[in-house]
């Protein structure tokens, strides 16, 4: 018999075999409990039983039990529906947060306004994230998030800088990294990457990538990522106000290796390959007569993300088909009536 667990305050579920530990169908899960036994002895897998029985060691216990906490799900097994309380868990593809003391290689002019800056983590600590998460740069008290640039994978991160003199906080942290051979970092943090169960069954479903700016960065990571999975179906719409903010050709390259599709837009159109001044929706729905199987990345500011979005929805795609970190930290302006 099979029973239903759910791990708060994550909110994880899965379920359990009335003959495998509470840990072991976790793990089955792809859900990570801290471990190191397997006999209920270190207790580092310690959790509270909020509702349910389970059997335990000393006996069949249920949430009312003066016996049954703390729970060692490594000893305990299911025998009902089960709400457990254990706050050091991570979900299905989760990464624990690393603080890394980076090497300073290189510091990049790309254009009067975006510098590459390439990162080296010590021998012997890869840093781990999933190709679109971010990292924060700790530069005096302050946590300066960038996305990173590069996929997973190596000791390299790669990170791209917009300066403004409108913006000083830019120009400060310019200064740190040409100044300086270290910086801090904490990474990863960020919910938009692809799944990694994922790659296998949709190589061949379509994935947008609508960027605008520096927002290039997340998307090159991602596209980066994929092709090591070889996925056939990519396209890439990069945004900006002129010529000027397209500030790399590699996306150019892509194309002209046939692993992607590439289209700049701006308000005015130069006379030249891979430019519309066309709203993207448009152009998207254009693409796709099919939009049901699409998946889109937006990389941008709120203001852009939500202007696109609206745009893509009025063609009939879903918002669960959409993908951007600013959903996360910028709700969605209520229209007024």
């Amino acid at each position: 018999m099979k029973h239903q667990i759910l791990i708060q305050p994550k909110g994880l579920s899965f379920e359990a075999d009335e003959d495998e530990t509470i840990l072991d169908a976790a793990a089955k899960a792809g859900i990570k409990m801290l471990k190191s036994c397997d006999n209920g002895i270190c207790e580092i897998c310690r959790a509270t039983l909020k509702s349910g029985t389970v059997d335990t060691p000393y006996g069949l216990f249920d949430e009312h039990h003066p016996d049954v906490n703390p729970l060692l799900p490594c000893v305990s097994k299911a025998r009902s529906n089960l709400i457990v309380e254990q706050k050091k868990v991570l979900a299905p593809g989760e990464i624990p947060l690393q603080h890394i003391a980076f090497q300073i290689k290189e510091v990049k002019s790309l254009t009067d306004d975006v510098y590459e800056i390439n990162l080296l983590a010590p021998a012997g600590k890869l840093p781990e994230f999933h190709a679109g998460q971010y990292l924060e740069l700790l530069i005096e008290e302050k946590e300066n998030p960038f996305t990173i640039a590069s996929a997973p994978g190596g000791r390299d991160v790669q990170l791209h800088l917009g300066v403004s003199q409108d913006n000083p906080s830019s120009l400060e942290i310019l200064k740190y990294l040409q100044d300086n051979l270290t910086v801090r970092a904490r990474l990863p943090r960020g919910s938009v990457f692809l799944k990694p169960d994922s790659y296998s069954s949709n190589l061949h479903d379509p994935i947008v990538f609508v960027v605008a700016g520096t927002g290039f960065a997340q998307a090159k990571a991602m596209i980066e990522d994929q092709f090591k999975h070889q996925h056939s179906a990519m396209y890439l719409y990069w945004i900006n106000r002129d010529a000027s903010g397209f500030y790399t050709n590699l996306p150019v390259q892509w194309h002209d290796e046939n692993r992607i599709h590439y289209t700049r837009l701006t308000p005015e159109t130069p006379d030249c390959e891979f430019f519309s001044a066309e709203p993207v929706e448009h152009l998207i729905a254009q693409q796709f007569p099919d939009l049901t199987s699409l998946k889109v990345v937006l990389c941008g500011g709120p203001n852009f993300v939500y202007s696109v979005l609206e745009g893509l929805e009025s063609h009939g795609v879903e918002t669960s088909q959409v993908m951007s970190d600013v959903f996360a930290y910028a709700p969605r302006p209520v229209k007024e009536a």
